[in-house]
């Protein structure tokens, strides 16, 4: 169904349209931005200088290379042993397919299981209950809630934060839900 792999140089022009599309940006807990591709390169630059504190993949469709997507484990703190985790199926011909679920669960897994992380956090707008749902099935819990965190359309936006432990996902391992 899909396959994960870093992000390359040839994905940052795929990249920067979805970060330049209204509609993949107003489900996000980001401001929409116009965003150059000149900006995007320099952003991708950045990652390479910085891949010890960061883990960026893109999602491939595995049976034509398609890129649907990105999943990130980014701000990774060593002592702490924690990272700040986000995703986005941005190729809207695959919204709604469980894919993101599914990438969820693989990323969770590789951030306990090969990075050694104790605690993945993220932080999601309010309203975007679809995307609470899913995180709520893959084992994170909320932790609070970052009131009118967030302007977006012209108004404040509550953003929550959820976050899974290590501890909770072996358990779950344990138990058979993951």
């Amino acid at each position: 169904m899909f396959r994960l792999r870093e992000i390359s140089r040839q994905d940052i022009t795929t990249i920067n349209t979805w970060r330049n599309d209204y509609e993949i940006i107003n489900f996000l807990g980001c401001n929409f931005l116009y965003i150059s591709e000149e900006i995007d390169n320099k952003w991708y630059e950045n990652y390479l200088n910085n891949r010890d504190k960061n883990v960026r993949l893109s999602i491939i469709e595995s049976d034509n290379n398609h890129l649907i997507g990105n999943v990130y484990l980014t701000n990774i703190q060593s002592i702490n042993c924690s990272a700040e985790f986000s995703i986005v199926i941005s190729n809207k011909n695959y919204w709604s397919r469980g894919i993101g679920e599914a990438v969820c669960r693989e990323i969770i897994k590789h951030a306990f299981i090969n990075l050694n992380l104790n605690r993945i956090y993220l932080y999601v707008l309010e309203e975007n209950t679809r995307a609470i749902r899913m995180y709520e099935k893959v084992g994170f819990l909320l932790e609070g809630k970052l009131e009118e965190a967030v302007y977006k359309n012209g108004s404040y936006h509550n953003t929550l934060l959820m976050a899974i432990l290590r501890k909770n996902y072996n358990k779950d391992i344990q138990k058979n839900k993951i």
